[in-house]
């Protein structure tokens, strides 16, 4: 899933990308891969591979990894999530090519260099239970964004069009829905911001 939305904000591994609420790294780690030209789930494991009839996976040509520059930073106000995206990086072997901060949203600082993609999917009341709570922390993020991030694209992910609102970011029209479990998530994703 993170490489579809990371597609569809019209990334193509050419661009810095920074996830201010980073969790385990998901995004981040896929836009390295991406940048790499490394493909989506390469490391795993499908069901259809454990079917009693032998099914032919689809060929195509491993591209060739590729040397970058460019940096891809997750951020996170919790120290576990922040061990275990670094973690994960190390054991995708991305360790050079990410970074990962322990911070709050409000520390956010725009990384040296060109501009690129903000992606997040940040806390939408799926665990956290009252959703209420979460638009002020949306809101805080939308701030920090339009204040430190002019020229960066911005793309969220939420189920709550409303959460996505409050973060008063000026949002292109919304794609279809994606299914999420039970939920059903939505991108919401700028042009560069002013």
């Amino acid at each position: 899933m993170a490489a579809l939305f990371l597609r569809q904000c019209g990334y193509r591994g050419d661009e810095p990308v920074v996830d201010p609420m980073c969790g385990s790294g998901t995004i981040v780690l896929e836009a390295a891969e991406m940048a790499l030209g490394l493909p989506p789930g390469r490391g795993r494991r499908f069901a259809y591979q454990d079917l009693a009839v032998p099914v032919a996976a689809p060929a195509a040509p491993a591209p060739a990894p590729r040397d970058i520059a460019l940096r891809f930073t997750g951020a996170d106000r919790d120290s576990g999530a922040i061990q275990g995206a670094g973690a994960n990086a190390a054991r995708a072997g991305l360790e050079e090519v990410t970074t990962f901060l322990r911070q709050p949203v409000s520390e956010l600082a725009r990384p040296e260099g060109p501009p690129g993609l903000v992606m997040v999917n940040p806390p939408y009341g799926g665990r956290i239970g009252n959703k209420r709570q979460l638009f002020g922390l949306y809101n805080a993020l939308g701030a920090v964004l339009l204040e430190r991030f002019s020229g960066w694209r911005v793309g969220i992910v939420t189920s709550e069009a409303g959460l996505a609102r409050a973060t008063a970011l000026p949002f292109a029209e919304t794609g279809p829905p994606v299914a999420h479990g039970p939920l059903k998530i939505r991108l919401h994703r700028t042009d560069p911001l002013p």
